[in-house]
């Protein structure tokens, strides 16, 4: 009984040091977080989630190498832990070691057969090396077992875009914004892909709906410039451009844009001021 007491009190030492560390990374803090998490790993060397925390904090630190040992670490004591495999995938794909990625992708589906997140990074690693059917295929499944994902549909669009079939990446990108109405990313993302296939119209609601939703979002902002300028209204698209800098000053994209819908207007000296600062 002594020796149960005394390893119960172990456990909750371990898990101390972890919620520690668990409040330094949503800080921020990843240095001091790895620090509370390698005193949780000295108490209990067995719990494969401190490694993985700690892999987490070292990725979001840019060090790849002690990520991917940390990762590594995890799976080997908890071979079933999913976001270890995903963790290496995403650093992998970072790197543009993409048949690794693919093979934990791959993992992740083996483990876990309806993990629509594995499906759908699976496809968008396919759509990037252009095997177009395959990213349909894991999309379409990504689809299936995350049927009220919007993201999702985003890359179906994507793919349908390559794949020549606009009529069906239109309606994947009104069915993200039908899904996810209240995320302003997914309207961004839709109202790129419908504005990129014409669909202006369609394209300005997505924008609108996302600078209603997320007003602090310079996305939705710079959207509504494009579709102003692809109509000829350079004023409206320069209104549209300088409300984007109002909730992001340093944004490149919008002092570029902003610059080519100054140029429309013929004020070269501000256009010109404007495409400087986007290269800076």
């Amino acid at each position: 009984r002594g020796k149960q007491l005394q390893s119960n009190e172990k456990h909750k030492n371990a898990r101390i040091f972890s919620a520690v560390g668990y409040i330094r990374t949503q800080q921020g803090a990843f240095p001091d977080a790895i620090a509370a998490y390698r005193q949780a790993i000295a108490i209990d060397p067995r719990d494969a989630n401190f490694y993985y925390a700690v892999a987490f904090c070292y990725a979001n630190m840019n060090d790849y190498g002690n990520a991917i040992r940390n990762y590594e670490q995890a799976i080997q004591l908890d071979p079933k832990l999913l976001q270890a495999y995903e963790g290496l995938a995403v650093l992998n794909s970072r790197q543009r070691n993409f048949s690794a990625a693919l093979t934990l992708y791959q993992k992740i589906v083996s483990i876990d057969p309806k993990n629509a997140n594995a499906y759908r990074s699976l496809g968008i690693l396919a759509l990037q090396q252009q095997r177009i059917p395959e990213a349909i295929a894991s999309l379409e499944q990504a689809a299936k077992f995350a049927p009220k994902s919007g993201e999702v549909q985003i890359g179906l669009a994507y793919a349908y875009i390559a794949q020549g079939n606009v009529p069906a990446a239109v309606a994947a990108a009104n069915e993200a914004i039908t899904l996810e109405p209240r995320n302003a990313k997914v309207n961004v993302k839709a109202g790129n892909i419908l504005l990129s296939q014409g669909s202006s119209d369609e394209a300005m609601a997505a924008y609108r709906k996302a600078t209603n939703v997320d007003s602090k979002l310079p996305d939705g902002y710079i959207g509504v410039g494009d579709v102003m300028r692809s109509k000829g209204d350079s004023i409206g698209a320069i209104v549209a451009y300088r409300e984007a800098l109002q909730r992001q000053a340093q944004n490149p994209e919008a002092h570029y844009k902003l610059g080519l819908a100054l140029q429309d207007r013929n004020r070269k000296d501000e256009a010109i001021a404007e495409l400087k600062t986007a290269r800076q």
